[in-house]
């Protein structure tokens, strides 16, 4: 019974323990990381919206469509296109065939930008990772994808 008990409060600890870890992780990493998009006068936001777009090819994508994908609020990025046109980042293009809808385009600047600064971008994200060789990082997206569906499981 005693066994029980202390393995049950071992076993509360390193969960707290790990959820104050990965948090301090967390919020190192984006320190880290608004530091290096600082560089190229970007934010995390705004980098998340131009690679979607950067990704589509020239595409494009709609307001609402980049939303889901940066799973954001319509106004949060409604304020968000606003900044990267203000910006000459984006371009908004009307829909001939829907009036209300927004084709999102990278301005020419912001695909230059982009060329530039990816293969930059995977060089640090691979030296920030760099620290764990790659079966402790099929380990780590193991766990993490583990923690992730553990997440879908709790009642909230």
């Amino acid at each position: 019974m005693t066994q029980i008990k202390n393995n049950d409060i071992s076993d509360r600890y390193f969960s707290i323990r790990t959820l104050i870890e990965l948090n301090e992780f967390q919020d190192s990493l984006d320190d880290v990381l608004e530091m290096h998009f600082a560089r190229y006068n970007l934010s995390k936001a705004k980098f998340n919206a131009l690679i979607q777009l950067f990704m589509t090819g020239g595409q494009g994508l709609t307001q609402s469509e980049l939303g889901k994908k940066l799973l954001v609020s319509r106004a949060n990025v409604t304020r968000l296109i606003d900044r990267l046109e203000k910006e000459n980042l984006v371009i908004r293009k009307g829909d001939p065939a829907d009036k209300r809808v927004f084709q999102l385009y990278l301005t020419d600047r912001a695909s230059m930008l982009m060329k530039t600064f990816v293969p930059i971008h995977n060089q640090y994200v691979h030296k920030i990772m760099s620290v764990l060789d790659t079966n402790e990082k099929e380990l780590l997206i193991t766990l993490l994808d583990k923690l992730k569906k553990g997440l879908d499981q709790c009642d909230f």
